[in-house]
């Protein structure tokens, strides 16, 4: 239990930052901080990764569900890295719809753990879901720009 409950609090001071990181690239549509989301990402998906070998995978899975998990982190990486992509290529249409996409995704992972598992889903719905919710405002304001 103390590795589930260590790897909770990381996990809640970590997704605040990519949170942060996340909203910054959709709203300023800057590459910069998509390329640091990215980077960031990937830290937190090894991170998570080795949290899960060492602890078990059913055990983590079953405990804290998908929303703060490796799988969620390589979804915020490659998401990411996708995004700078279209906005370094100035194809900003394409990466706010990529925005909207990711939010759906990301809300669909905190959906399905408070249904999992319950209380401990909102970790990921206080540290990280706030920045999905205004990602999804955002892209679907801005899915239409030139």
């Amino acid at each position: 239990m103390l590795g589930v409950t260590a790897y909770a609090v990381l996990v809640f001071i970590m997704n605040i930052v990519i949170g942060i990181v996340l909203l910054l690239g959709v709203i300023q549509q800057a590459k910069s901080s998509f390329g640091i989301s990215s980077v960031v990402s990937w830290v937190f998906f090894v991170v998570s990764l080795a949290f899960f070998v060492s602890g078990g995978f059913v055990n983590f899975y079953s405990k804290l569900g998908l929303s703060i998990s490796p799988v969620a982190y390589l979804v915020i990486a490659i998401y990411s890295m996708l995004a700078a992509s279209d906005i370094s290529k100035l194809n900003i249409r394409k990466a706010m719809r990529k925005a909207i996409l990711f939010s759906i995704i990301m809300i669909a992972f905190l959906i399905i753990d408070l249904i999992w598992v319950k209380d401990a889903a909102f970790v990921a719905l206080f540290s990280i879901g706030w920045a999905y919710v205004i990602t999804l405002i955002f892209g679907i304001k801005n899915r239409n720009i030139e």
